[in-house]
């Protein structure tokens, strides 16, 4: 049983594994409702907007600046 299976009918979405004993019964899917099949959960796929080449990001974005940090009290 793999722990991340492709949602069919999303492409923006992966079904994670979240009950064992749930995916492991026979069900009948129900129509258009999920995402995912009985036991697993969906979660957005992950698609960053960035690149590594080694310890260096490589984006096409103009760079950020970090938040100031927060003042000591």
């Amino acid at each position: 049983m793999p722990l991340v299976l492709p949602s069919a009918p999303d492409d923006e979405y992966e079904c994670v594994l979240a009950d064992p004993e749930a995916a492991r019964a026979p069900s009948a899917p129900e129509p258009g409702e999920s995402k995912c099949p009985p036991g697993y959960v969906p979660r957005l796929k992950r698609r960053p907007s960035y690149r590594l080449q080694g310890k260096e990001v490589q984006s096409d974005q103009p760079p950020e600046q970090n938040p100031a940090p927060p003042p000591n009290g």
